[in-house]
């Protein structure tokens, strides 16, 4: 069995592993993100990129093209129409504030290539984002239909830790690794060590990302853009917690229980005036019109042009975990905000009771329509279903909660430790794989370290510090040799 663990560790223990990829990644490698090794790594899309500045994880000062000092001073609002991706910003440069707008584009040259020189819509525009790219150094200038310059800002993708899920395509094959007989030559002791210090650095990434947030947006938009980010299962992250920065908390709030579903379901692009007249089922019909005669008085204000519209992804979907089902358990957490928010507040006062308190919220939570629904147009199932099932619980218990926890509490560490493992995924069943192998003494082994979602948590955190950014088929790693070191 593993040694116990160390309740005063965190965040020591994550001090250690972060030493520890210096280590293997030393001279070059030690000044740059270990993701660098992978030189072909950027955004899947231009919303993915957006969805993350947004969310501050670019941080907020920047240096522009020209040198220029520039800080974010107000990050804006999404834009529901055409024009500019964020309205109502103010950016400081060199000390001269400005308020407009921000485009972001993956590259330079995009500013042209889609017309915005000509288009007076940016003409307020004040910042132009786009990629580095070091394969194309050509210098292009951002200027408006009236020949204004606006300041450019480059930034580094590789910089970024990762974040979520990545397309399938993306991951090695899981060919056992060299790494695989020193970790099963590890006693006990030291194996355990190294899970936890992995998990508490991966924990310590999250806790980060959600504080960012948090400092731009506040602590309500930052916990709901996460939530649903969690809702969103694996594939469709990025379009919930698109969803929720366009919407954001402070708008919903005020809103009655049925104008609050019709904006969220019609800016996801779920409601049309046909929608429910083709239903056969009364349920449904009336639900659904209930929402289109909220939604057709707004949605000239919110609905999004073609270019921005969210793409769900639905292909090899579960029904349980279809995106409308999800956008109904959303819909459940914002009618009960007050209710998550004392839950989470009295968490912050006793850590202990976290893992009950939180599990009885978001297990308890009820919908008329979708506790029997799984889509808007499909028929009633027999029995009741949990809005939120333990596998997305745990994910946002694990990915959510508890890191938004050890901001200032860090003996809710001990109580993360203590939640049970999540659903294994092909990306874990992978990491699983290349670490320990597949015959009976590593399948043992494996069940014992993927027994806690923190251990699981650290076995994908050294999958993605070291397996992923190894372009040698392991030949060239150093991991497994410096793991004599630890």
């Amino acid at each position: 069995m593993p040694a116990p663990l160390d309740p005063v560790s965190y965040p020591d223990a994550a001090q250690r592993y972060r030493r520890f990829i210096q280590q293997v990644f030393p001279s070059s490698l030690a000044e740059q993100n270990p993701q660098a090794a992978n030189n072909e790594a950027g955004p899947d899309s231009e919303l993915e990129m957006q969805a993350r500045w947004f969310a501050g994880e670019f941080g907020r000062n920047f240096t522009s093209t020209d040198g220029k000092k520039v800080e974010i001073i107000q990050f804006g609002h999404w834009n529901h129409s055409t024009g500019p991706d964020f309205t109502e910003s103010a950016v400081s440069i060199d000390g001269h504030k400005k308020n407009g707008s921000i485009e972001i584009e993956l590259e330079a040259s995009s500013w042209e290539r889609h017309g915005h020189a000509a288009n007076p819509a940016f003409e307020n525009v004040v910042l132009h984002v786009f990629l580095a790219n070091s394969q194309n150094p050509q210098r292009f200038f951002t200027r408006t239909a009236q020949n204004h310059e606006v300041t450019q800002v480059s930034i580094d993708w590789l910089n970024l830790d990762d974040w979520g899920p990545r397309p399938w395509n993306h991951l090695p094959e899981a060919r056992l690794g060299r790494c695989a007989a020193p970790l099963r030559g590890m006693d006990d002791d030291k194996l355990t060590s190294l899970i936890t210090a992995a998990a508490q650095y991966r924990l310590q990434k999250k806790t980060q990302r959600l504080v960012a947030a948090a400092q731009i947006h506040g602590s309500n938009e930052a916990l709901f853009q996460a939530l649903a980010a969690a809702l969103g299962f694996t594939h469709n992250q990025l379009p919930m917690r698109v969803l929720a920065q366009r919407l954001p908390l402070k708008s919903l709030l005020p809103l009655a229980k049925l104008d609050c579903e019709a904006r969220l379901f019609g800016a996801a692009g779920y409601i049309e005036l046909d929608s429910f007249e083709n239903s056969d089922d009364e349920k449904t019909r009336s639900y659904l019109k209930e929402l289109w005669q909220n939604w057709w008085q707004v949605r000239d204000l919110l609905q999004s042009p073609a270019e921005r519209q969210l793409n769900w992804h639905l292909s090899g979907i579960r029904p349980l975990n279809h995106p409308q089902r999800r956008l109904g358990a959303l819909v459940a957490v914002v009618n009960h905000w007050q209710e998550f928010r004392s839950t989470l507040t009295h968490c912050e006062q006793d850590p202990v009771t976290a893992l009950k308190n939180l599990k009885h919220y978001f297990s308890s939570l009820q919908h008329p329509y979708w506790n029997r629904h799984y889509t808007l147009r499909s028929k009633p199932s027999e029995k009741s279903m949990a809005l939120i099932g333990r596998d997305r619980l745990q994910d946002i218990l694990g990915n959510v909660l508890f890191p938004w926890l050890m901001r200032e509490q860090n003996v809710a560490w001990q109580p993360y430790t203590h939640l049970p493992a999540s659903q294994i995924n092909q990306k874990l069943r992978r990491a699983v794989l290349r670490l320990f192998g597949s015959d009976e003494a590593a399948r043992e082994n494996a069940h014992r370290n993927t027994h806690h979602f923190y251990q699981q948590q650290a076995l994908l955190q050294i999958y993605s510090d070291f397996c992923l950014e190894d372009s040698s088929e392991c030949q060239d790693c150093p991991f497994p040799e410096q793991l004599s070191q630890w």
